[in-house]
């Protein structure tokens, strides 16, 4: 229990130190000092600062994965309508946060592109994977292989939070961030019938 609840302070004080200082500006004694634990305790939980990063990174993709999965979940159509609302919130859950932002803006730097990709895949891919298979299920979605159609539109939408997230106005870049990548998803849909 205690050994959960330092890790948790690690990761809570190097989040503040992340978002506010940088990746580059901020020491392991930084988030020692921060968490009131002895260096020797961060390195106990983890081998290095990227480690430390790549958990707050993964924290804070599960809190967007998990917003996205509760609107979803609110949203009582079987239909499209659930796409498109996922790819709404995701847009707008990290335009809302400039927390999240602010690790948005450091991740590929920071983790590189593939072990990134690779983070946001465990968390998020599984959610949209389940949407398309979802729809295919119910026939409105294109004769399509889910798991490549989900990986394409998670990697469009990991780009859209990259450019709302290097935006100067975030929130028109989500809005049209938004508009756009529901635009693309709707060439996976079915077209409906008698139309």
């Amino acid at each position: 229990m205690y050994a959960a609840l330092t890790k948790s302070a690690i990761i809570d004080a190097a989040r503040t130190l992340f978002v506010e200082r940088g990746y580059d500006e901020t020491s392991v004694d930084d988030i020692a000092r921060e968490s009131n634990v002895s260096k020797g305790a961060v390195y106990h939980h983890f081998p290095d600062k990227q480690q430390i990063f790549a958990d707050v990174y993964r924290e804070a993709t599960a809190a967007v994965t998990m917003k996205v999965a509760e609107e979803v979940a609110g949203t009582t159509a079987e239909s499209w309508e659930r796409v498109e609302v996922a790819a709404r919130a995701a847009i707008q859950a990290y335009a809302a946060d400039p927390d999240t932002l602010a690790l948005l803006r450091q991740v590929t730097r920071v983790l590189g592109d593939e072990r990134t990709k690779r983070l946001e895949s465990e968390l998020a891919l599984p959610l949209i994977r389940g949407l398309l298979d979802e729809m295919a299920a119910i026939g409105q979605l294109r004769p399509f292989d889910t798991d490549i159609a989900a990986q394409l539109a998670f990697r469009v939408l990991c780009e859209a939070s990259l450019i709302v997230a290097a935006a100067d106005d975030p929130e028109t870049a989500a809005r049209e961030s938004e508009t756009v990548m529901l635009r693309m998803l709707e060439g996976l849909r079915a077209p409906v019938a008698g139309s």
